[in-house]
Order: C-alpha cells, then sequence, then structure tokens
C-alpha cells in the first residue's frame, strides 16, 4: 500500500483493533481459512486512519466472500462512524472466485463497493528480486511455495536455498532476523537429524556469523542435543551401578537400543 504509507507518521505505532473487530464480527473466530485484521494508523496531519487487513488463504469456492467484505465496511462504519481503507490479500495460486468489488442493484439504486487486492499470483518474480523491501522475499517464498510438497526433505532443500539468498540479500541485519523467522516457521523440519544436518549447513554459510539470529529450529536441536547429553551421563551412571537396560531405560526415558549404543562407546 504505498500511497498509503506515504501519509502514515510510523512514529506512532499502529494500534491492533481487535477487540474493536471481535465485538462487531464474532463469526470471524470460526473462519479458519483466512485471516482479518482491523489496525488504527496515525497519519503525518494529525488524524488517524482504520486499515482492514484481510489474508484469504482458502482456494474453495465462496460465492458470499464480496458481501462479506462490504459488511466488514458498512458495520465499522455504523457502529464507529470510521471510513476505513481495505485490502485483500490473495495467497493461492488458483485463478478464480478473487473478488475485487462487491455490487447490489436494484431497478435505480445501485451500491458499488470497491476495495484493494494484492494478488500474490499476479505478482512478477523479476520485479520482487529487484525491491529493496524485505516484504518481497516474503512474497517471493510464497509465490515459490505455489507447487511445493510439504515434506522434510523438500522443507530441508527449499529453505536452505532460501537462507543462502537471505544473507546476500543486502537487508538489514534486522529485516533478515525476522525473515529468516517466517522462513524457519512456514518450512517446518521434523525429523531431528535433517534438522541437524540444516543447522550444520547454515552455519557454513558466509556471513552467518554476522546475524544474531533467532533461530527456532536451532534452538530446538540445541534443547535436544543438551537434554541427550543429560539423560546419556544419566545412564552410563546407572549402568556402572549395576541397573539393567531397561530400569536404565525407563529411568531416563531413553529407548533400549540408545541405552546399548551409549554403553557400547564406553571408553
Amino acid at each position: 500500500m504505498p500511497d498509503l504509507y506515504e501519509f502514515i507518521d510510523f512514529s506512532i505505532k499502529p494500534k491492533s483493533l481487535d477487540n474493536e473487530f471481535g465485538i462487531l464480527f464474532p463469526e470471524s473466530k470460526s473462519e479458519n481459512r483466512r485471516v482479518d485484521k482491523l489496525f488504527e494508523v496515525h497519519l503525518k496531519d494529525g488524524k488517524s486512519k482504520w486499515v482492514l487487513l484481510n489474508i484469504e488463504i482458502q482456494s474453495y469456492e465462496d460465492d458470499s466472500f464480496d458481501k462479506r467484505m462490504f459488511q466488514h465496511y458498512f458495520r465499522i462504519f455504523d457502529k464507529f462512524d470510521k471510513e476505513i481503507e481495505a485490502i485483500v490479500i490473495y495467497t493461492y495460486e488458483v485463478n478464480r472466485h478473487k473478488y475485487k468489488q462487491y455490487e447490489s442493484k436494484f431497478l435505480q439504486t445501485r451500491l458499488l463497493y470497491e476495495y484493494r487486492v494484492y494478488d500474490l499470483a499476479e505478482q512478477s518474480l523479476e520485479k520482487l528480486k529487484e525491491s529493496k523491501n524485505p516484504f518481497s522475499f516474503v512474497v517471493q517464498t510464497l509465490i515459490k511455495g505455489f507447487n511445493h510438497k510439504d515434506t522434510d526433505k523438500n522443507n530441508f532443500d527449499f529453505k536452505k536455498e532460501l537462507t543462502s539468498l537471505l544473507f546476500v540479500s543486502g537487508y538489514s541485519k534486522y529485516e533478515i532476523k525476522n525473515v529468516f523467522r517466517f522462513i524457519n516457521f512456514v518450512l517446518e523440519i521434523k525429523n531431528k537429524e535433517l534438522r541437524s544436518k540444516f543447522y550444520g549447513e547454515v552455519i557454513k554459510m558466509p556471513l552467518v556469523k554476522d546475524y544474531d539470529l533467532e533461530l527456532t529450529d536451532f534452538e530446538e536441536v540445541a534443547l535436544e542435543v543438551r537434554d541427550y547429553k543429560i539423560k546419556s551421563e544419566i545412564a552410563l551412571n546407572l549402568y556402572k551401578l549395576g541397573m539393567d537396560l531397561e530400569k536404565i531405560s525407563d529411568a531416563t526415558k531413553l529407548s533400549i537400543e540408545d541405552v546399548e549404543n551409549i554403553i557400547k562407546n564406553i571408553p
């Protein structure tokens, strides 16, 4: 929304209006295929404006979507006497039922409600790559992920590719830190060994030492390694005291196979 951006005074933090939105649209809490957010932003001329952000995740037919967008507008206007700037972000590839307006007419009475639309499927990857806005990297990730199959191996390869591009993107450390957390969140690697391998690959990447990253997968791997080390030490001590393998397994919550491997590696 570059035209609105120019008017906003970002020295005043945008205010989330979740409570106001929840009162007007209690049904939105049960809808799991979209995200609706209402914000108040302060303008440079001292006035304030309400912005409605609607992120559409669904790709099934929804004939009432355009009407629902209008309901958002008139309920907010009726209850709070606030005009809004609304934007819908379509995040799926299927090029159908992506409504851009709501129209109602009977005889000589006509209503036309138009709202802003940002459709990921219509964005150019080449232009996004030229942008210095870190949000463009997020959009590129989502577009590349249209045909992505969510498996540990695919997520490992895709996340490694994106991470290597991110570190040489030229974004600030703060921006890289936040975009990486986004990538780490949407591309989850459930297999512990593969997660550890990804950790090792990233550590070897150029420039990674320059960033104080909060890494969700990294933190989890580190905790798992520490937990296993502690349990291994306890298992060894119990084995030296003559406890049998099954009891050691029960005491440490390690599998019998793990206990056997630990004992085999006694120097």
